[in-house]
């Protein structure tokens, strides 16, 4: 079975197509051959090929407009040129329009399987070039490490440490800003792909269409504005862990796709026909109950039981008060490192952390530690220094007949309250809030229909 790129090579004499062919089938490239430039653009467009071999005098379509053409259709493609006592002008101009190299008839063999093969190296070199420019553009920013003082966060990471030596797909719970990346974070950094991508993307952020082509890739033409070959984020992370953040916001067309490439690792991209086979191990996380998704249809079962091979639930920041002191000096030493001046906290402001609800959770928290180290004019972040929404008592939790905390109701009163003080403005509250745009406009609409918002 051939172990190299595909190669077409374009002659119209027979024997010599033939000859060419059986050269790069020998040297063990996956070789077709075609007699003209019209029945070339045929079989590419259904078929993708790395290198591009057309006698640049053919019959009709020249190698020369040929070449435009496969341009056209896809910039990844390196072209060679072949011709007989071709004049230089011809070369040049072809060698102008994007040529890879220009091989004099008679052809000898092991010079063209020579510059075949640095054809195929440009072609991997762009891909990897590509590849690494879109690792770096979507690596998110770390936060610091996963905090696990309490008895709840000792049982995550439990789970984090049995799973991540294995490839299984896990599916992590709980409220936004709980810190689900960094638990997705933490099973790829303690498994066998840690020095492979860790890729997130956040499912509930994009159109249906833009998720499918950021996650699967297109190919040039596939929609209006695709002018180019655009790799996917299964292809990127190939070898590493892709994680798909808020994945109950994922459509239903898009589920199907999902499931079968978990169930099969490939894919084809927008717009394309080649398979893509990939070694992606697959982490989800959702700030819904997915269980209770699938029972009302908006969530496929089958997909469901496929990452929820193993569950971790991340509870909220109200539930393991205990971290925030450490959680709060990592952020700050996280501010320290980025150049920011040096600040410290006081017993009493981390008390009244510790008093507050945390509708946010760690987001939330960070945010605001972000907010006091900017405010704060002295070396010691106090009670003065923080906002003083910690302090008012509609933000304290309300109780109901028999004596039960209340919590929706505090989140509740928290976000509308954010929402007046920014006059509305959704983006800005859901960053005070710590949450996506998306999450306070569901809970917004939420409200509204259960007449709650005043």
């Amino acid at each position: 079975m051939p172990d190299k790129p595909p190669v077409l090579v374009v002659e119209g004499e027979e024997e010599l197509r033939e000859l060419l062919v059986g050269a790069l089938a020998k040297d063990g490239y996956a070789a077709e051959g075609v007699k003209d430039g019209d029945s070339a653009l045929e079989l590419m467009s259904h078929k993708p090929f790395s290198v591009l071999v057309a006698d640049l005098f053919l019959k009709g379509l020249n190698g020369l407009e040929l070449l435009k053409r496969a341009k056209d259709r896809s910039s990844g493609v390196e072209v060679v040129i072949t011709g007989r006592d071709a004049p230089v002008h011809s070369v040049v101009k072809v060698m102008k329009a994007g040529a890879f190299d220009f091989v004099p008839k008679p052809i000898d063999s092991e010079y063209f399987l020579l510059v075949v093969g640095k054809a195929v190296g440009q072609v991997r070199l762009a891909h990897e070039n590509q590849a690494l420019k879109r690792i770096s553009d979507l690596k998110s920013q770390r936060s610091p490490d996963l905090t696990a003082t309490s008895d709840a966060m000792r049982e995550v990471m439990k789970t984090i440490d049995l799973v991540a030596p294995t490839d299984l797909t896990v599916l992590i719970e709980g409220e936004s800003g709980v810190g689900k990346e960094l638990v997705a974070n933490a099973i790829h950094q303690r498994s066998p792909r840690r020095e492979r991508p860790f890729i997130a993307i956040n499912c509930g952020v994009l159109q249906e269409s833009l998720l499918e082509s950021e996650l699967f890739g297109h190919e040039k033409g596939a929609f209006t504005g695709a002018h180019a070959d655009h790799q996917g984020l299964f292809e990127i992370a190939d070898g590493g862990t892709l994680f798909l953040d808020e994945i109950g916001e994922m459509g239903q067309d898009l589920q199907v796709k999902l499931l079968r490439v978990l169930e099969r690792s490939e894919f084809r991209r927008v717009g394309g026909h080649k398979l893509i086979h990939v070694d992606v191990r697959v982490v989800a996380a959702t700030n819904k109950k997915l269980a209770e998704e699938v029972k009302t249809g908006r969530f496929r079962e089958d997909l469901f039981y496929r990452l929820n091979v193993v569950h971790v639930q991340v509870p909220p920041l109200r539930e393991r008060k205990d971290e925030i002191p450490d959680l709060v000096r990592g952020f700050l030493s996280a501010h320290t490192r980025k150049g920011l001046p040096e600040k410290r906290i006081s017993e009493d402001a981390l008390e009244t952390l510790k008093s507050y609800r945390w509708p946010g959770n760690v987001r939330e928290l960070k945010n605001l530690v972000e907010r006091s180290v900017i405010l704060c004019r002295g070396d010691t972040i106090g009670p003065r220094d923080l906002p003083r929404s910690l302090f008012e008592a509609d933000s304290g939790p309300t109780v109901s007949d028999d004596g039960d905390l209340l919590l929706a109701d505090v989140e509740r009163k928290h976000i509308l309250k954010i929402l007046r003080r920014n006059s509305g403005n959704k983006v800005k509250a859901a960053k005070i809030l710590g949450i996506n745009v998306k999450t306070l406009y569901n809970k917004i609409k939420s409200y509204e229909e259960q007449g709650l918002v005043r």
